[in-house]
């Protein structure tokens, strides 16, 4: 009866669900029967999970899907890991939730009784949708509709008319989609669904309101809301709240419209208190990114007020990584038992991955790394949790951010939307905002340039029309020598240095720039004022041993657990340009290791806090799915897999003026909405680099090492590293003449405080806090 009524009560009241659920582990506890109180503990991981408790969330399931997997009880191992990849669709990543529901019926495969869970194969398809597979979707949904018609499973079947609906309007039929869903709305009304109700509405909503219905749309989202905070619904409702609030806005109703992502914001307040994880709290500004995004188009439409388009802008703007960056140091954070073993664990899977080609031990191997992940889920959100500080996160401000700009710098932060998009433009006296063309537009401005840069092709057009839309407005660049960006969306992968500016010279040739993942990173950066390491510089340079030299970096793969070791070029150059470092910084105050000396572990051995700049060169693998899993590829030691990766460099304790990236792809990542690319780069800002140079794209061998020479000259010479990467890119296009194709130069990037200078370097005036 307990369980029965913990089912039913996980759609019409969470509350209650908890209630049940946990009389069900006491009675389950006073029986000794393991395997229910393992069942309770999981249905207490969903209850967290609806009640906006991400990180209870993580634990409780993943303790359940532990003790399943040890236990061998594989219809609890099914649902365990369905449930895991409905929240990854539920924050808006549905190629991580893949994995989950893959992994969900290859278990259900052994089992007879359950060769069809309709839950994975509903959870499934709705992944699918969401990634444009909408063939692949339908199939599901076929069979799937016959297994729920057959059982009567009203729920399913509302589950699964919805998601034809969705592919309906997906395939430009938004009349059949309303039609769908208003069958999906009744099916659900008859199960007793609240939580399909509100997610129909919303999708329901939404078209009525592209069809110029908003009457029918605000009784669909009333609708919604309802349903919603009937069950006290913590992840919906701020979606239901923020469309109701953009029909306000659009009726110029603003002080309700605003009242309404008043309310949406403090859920989200719970929900980001409750996730301590930087990947989960990025997950979570993706999946809510419509809702960050209302309040922008909400301050656009009523004055553009500086102030309050700054604070819509960095609630969510860099949020993960400005939370590390005020939270206790994670190196300074002793980790479990439990936490250690499974790194070790993954480590030694990692290493015999990189150390064979066969297809089928390589599918076992990941199969394997995927569960050891799992298993590592709730250790290692505990261990993030106790680095979090008491107290209520502090609301960036405009007047801070003005406070730490030098006279000569404009800082501008783009915010991309429909119908309109945003500049914020601020310096040391004033700040304002100006409206840009809608996102569509200015990502196509954008995707041209970048096209054209990775082809080779002219990109002298398409830059001046992106220059026109995104820099013309900045007017202040005319008395300002320093530009720094906060981008969004496609103009993080966009180099602001080749847009043309004065007399259609490119604005490298008159303007320093950098760029940040918002304006309360830059202000913390700077902030921070500690004494400068003793210690010059650690350059590390790592060829892959027997690595064969090809034409293009293109034959590297994009993701380090997709990598097989044979497509790895080599890196004939990373050995000189590390010694080049050590000798240009002074080789008696620096450390270098090259070859087979630069392992994982010879470099996690050094005092790293001890280092004024960390460079290497090396390759950089970028994971799509996962980011925790983008890495540095060393040379493996005795005690590591060679594979530094992000959730290894969060743990490291640096004091870096500067961390250099010579290597691909490192300045990109998979994008998570408001909060920025999951790129290299964060991970070392929060380990205390206070900037890093990093490539967007595919590093050439040769071109590099020059490069990074001229820059190291002129860091040593006293210019700070803003001004050292930017005059050696001068000197580049100016000595190589047309052969200095973009491309080469163009995506290395200096991300964080550009205005570091090496202490004791010629010239050098400027301290570790200015």
């Amino acid at each position: 009866m307990l369980v029965i009524k913990g089912e039913t009560d996980q759609d019409l009241d969470p509350t209650l669900a908890a209630d049940s659920w946990r009389a069900a582990q006491a009675l389950a506890e006073t029986l000794g029967d393991a395997a229910w109180v393992n069942r309770a503990r999981g249905e207490l991981g969903l209850v967290a999970f609806l009640q906006g408790d991400v990180g209870g969330a993580v634990v409780g399931l993943g303790q359940a899907l532990k003790t399943a997997q040890s236990n061998g009880d594989v219809s609890s191992l099914v649902r365990w890991l369905t449930l895991f990849g409905h929240g990854y669709v539920q924050l808006g990543r549905p190629a991580e939730a893949l994995d989950f529901y893959d992994r969900a019926l290859a278990a259900a495969s052994a089992v007879p009784e359950i060769q069809f869970p309709v839950m994975t194969h509903v959870g499934r398809s709705n992944a699918l949708i969401e990634l444009g597979r909408l063939d692949e979707a339908d199939a599901i949904l076929t069979r799937a509709t016959d297994v729920a018609v057959k059982s009567r499973a009203r729920g399913y079947q509302a589950q699964l008319v919805a998601q034809r609906a969705q592919i309906a309007n997906a395939r430009k039929q938004p009349s059949e989609a309303l039609r769908l869903l208003v069958e999906a709305r009744d099916l659900a009304k008859a199960a007793g669904a609240n939580r399909l109700i509100a997610e129909v509405a919303l999708d329901a909503a939404r078209i009525q309101r592209q069809q110029g219905d908003r009457t029918d749309a605000e009784q669909t989202l009333r609708e919604g809301i309802a349903a919603a905070r009937v069950m006290e619904e913590r992840f919906l409702l701020p979606r239901l709240l923020a469309a109701m609030s953009e029909l306000r806005s659009s009726q110029r109703r603003f002080g309700e419209a605003s009242t309404l992502l008043d309310e949406a914001a403090d859920m989200l307040s719970g929900l980001f208190t409750s996730a301590s994880s930087p990947w989960v709290q990025s997950r979570l500004v993706s999946g809510m990114d419509e809702v960050f995004v209302a309040r922008i188009r909400l301050e656009g439409a009523r004055g553009s007020d500086p102030r309050r388009m700054f604070s819509a802008i960095e609630d969510a703007r860099g949020r993960a990584l400005l939370q590390l960056l005020v939270n206790r140091p994670l190196a300074l954070q002793a980790r479990s038992r439990e936490l250690l073993q499974g790194e070790r664990r993954i480590s030694d899977l990692q290493r015999r991955l990189l150390q064979t080609s066969d297809r089928a031990a390589r599918e076992r191997l990941l199969a394997e790394i995927f569960a050891a992940e799992e298993r590592l889920a709730p250790a290692s959100t505990a261990f993030f949790n106790r680095a979090t500080r008491a107290g209520t996160r502090a609301v960036p401000q405009l007047s801070a951010l003005q406070a730490a700009l030098r006279p000569d710098e404009v800082f501008v932060e783009y915010a991309l939307a429909e119908p309109a998009s945003y500049a914020l433009i601020v310096t040391r006296t004033g700040a304002r905002v100006r409206s840009l063309p809608s996102r569509q537009s200015v990502e196509a401005q954008a995707n041209a340039v970048t096209k054209g840069i990775q082809s080779g092709d002219s990109v002298t057009a398409p830059a001046a029309a992106l220059a026109s839309t995104v820099l013309a407005p900045v007017t202040e660049l005319r008395t300002h020598r320093r530009l720094i960006v906060g981008p969004d969306g496609v103009l993080h992968g966009v180099p602001f240095e080749l847009l043309p500016w004065a007399a259609g010279e490119r604005l490298l040739e008159s303007h320093v720039v950098s760029y940040v993942p918002s304006g309360a990173v830059l202000t913390v950066l700077r902030s921070t004022t500690r004494p400068a390491p003793g210690r010059r510089a650690l350059a590390v340079s790592a060829s892959p041993p027997g690595a064969s030299v090809v034409p293009s970096a293109k034959a590297i793969t994009r993701d380090v657990y997709d990598l097989d070791p044979r497509q790895l070029r080599a890196l004939p150059s990373a050995s000189d340009e590390a010694r080049s470092v050590g000798d240009i910084l002074g080789e008696s105050a620096s450390t270098v290791l090259l070859d087979e000396a630069a392992t994982e572990d010879a470099v996690k051995r050094q005092a790293l806090a001890d280092y004024q700049v960390l460079h290497f060169a090396v390759h950089g693998l970028p994971s799509a799915k996962f980011p925790a899993r983008a890495a540095l590829l060393l040379h493996p030691g005795a005690n590591d897999d060679g594979v530094l990766q992000a959730r290894e460099i969060l743990l490291l304790r640096l004091n870096a003026m500067l961390v250099t990236l010579s290597a691909c792809d490192t300045g990109s990542g998979s994008g998570h909405g408001q909060d920025g690319p999951a790129s290299l780069v964060r991970p070392f800002l929060a380990s205390g680099a206070r900037s890093v140079v990093a490539n967007l794209w595919a590093a050439d061998d040769t071109f590099s090492l020059t490069l990074m020479r001229e820059f190291y000259r002129r860091l040593a010479a006293g210019s700070d590293v803003a001004e050292s990467l930017r005059d050696a890119k001068v000197h580049m296009v100016r000595t190589f003449g047309p052969q200095a194709l973009p491309r080469l130069w163009s995506g290395v990037l200096v991300y964080g405080d550009g205005r570091g200078v090496i202490s004791g370097a010629a010239g050098a005036t400027a301290s570790r806090g200015q």
